[in-house]
């Protein structure tokens, strides 16, 4: 059975009209009858009633209903595992970052994962913390490099890189001689959180509630070089990582914290896709070539 024709069949009885159904599917309207015809000659019963005020089913058509909504659901679940089946076992890998490992690590591990399997397609998404687990979570992605925490990384499958030390952004005249920042340091000060889901990477520096420190907190959605630009203008001060503060153009000061906190970058999947081979030859070049870059 052409499941389309079904298809049809319960848009148009939801619809209650084969016009309304035929212009939504992009059919003419005979089109959509010679279908529905077709589908009550190949059944042997009548499962329409076509009157001027529009469609509804025969007896037979209700009887046939639960029948017909779980063909129409088990049609859909085999077309959407056949989807993600290409995605997943084509030569195509769609890799997630943060836009901070994606300028300080992705070139040197995308052009030796290029020389190694040239013929796998790496299609980039740098987005927002949430966002990146989110897509994890329904196989929009199929492995991201991130920072892990057990909120976000509940259910999935991680592989620890490198721990990435946290550091007090300040501004530029802060104290010329000082080699560490207090945690203290932060009581009564303007404090700028960062993008959202960074949230999670800082808050265990104060001792899990931020306001137990920084009693003056600024929730922001700005990317990072938003905030250190802030911080270079005296609006605040705030909390990003080495790997975050490598390279940028801006005049502030970056402490190491006392006592020292870093995040804990890896790679992330979901625990159904661990095994694969794709994602499997990733990790193992990603994890050679950071150890390299640190060595």
């Amino acid at each position: 059975m052409d499941t389309k024709k079904l298809d049809a069949l319960l848009l148009a009885v939801e619809r209650g009209s084969l016009t309304a159904a035929a212009e939504e599917m992009g059919y003419t309207q005979s089109g959509l009858t010679n279908m529905m015809n077709s589908l009550e000659s190949e059944l042997g019963l009548d499962l329409l009633i076509r009157s001027k005020s529009g469609v509804r089913l025969t007896a037979a058509g209700e009887a046939l209903l639960p029948h017909m909504h779980s063909l129409h659901a088990e049609s859909q679940a085999l077309l959407q595992a056949a989807e993600a089946f290409r995605q997943s076992s084509g030569d195509t890998l769609r890799l997630g970052a943060y836009s901070s490992v994606a300028r300080q690590w992705l070139p040197a591990v995308l052009a030796e994962f290029r020389k190694e399997y040239p013929d796998t397609d790496v299609p980039m998404d740098v987005g927002g913390i949430p966002d990146i687990f989110e897509k994890l979570r329904s196989d929009s992605l199929d492995c991201a490099i991130v920072s892990y925490s057990e909120l976000h990384c509940q259910g999935l499958h991680y592989v620890p890189l490198r721990d990435d030390p946290l550091v007090a952004v300040l501004p530029p005249a802060y104290r010329p001689e000082a080699r560490t920042f207090p945690v203290s340091g932060f009581s009564g000060a303007e404090f700028l959180m960062p993008s959202a889901g960074f949230e999670a990477d800082i808050t265990p520096v104060f001792g899990q509630r931020v306001e137990k420190v920084a009693s003056r907190v600024r929730y922001t959605n700005l990317d990072d070089a938003a905030i250190v630009s802030m911080v270079e203008h005296k609006l605040g001060v705030s909390i990003l990582s080495e790997l975050v503060m490598q390279d940028m153009p801006y005049n502030v000061r970056a402490l190491p914290l006392d006592p020292p906190s870093c995040r804990h970058l890896g790679i992330a999947m979901a625990e159904h896709r661990s095994g694969e081979r794709k994602i499997q030859r990733f990790v193992d070049c990603a994890r050679r070539v950071i150890a390299e870059l640190y060595a």
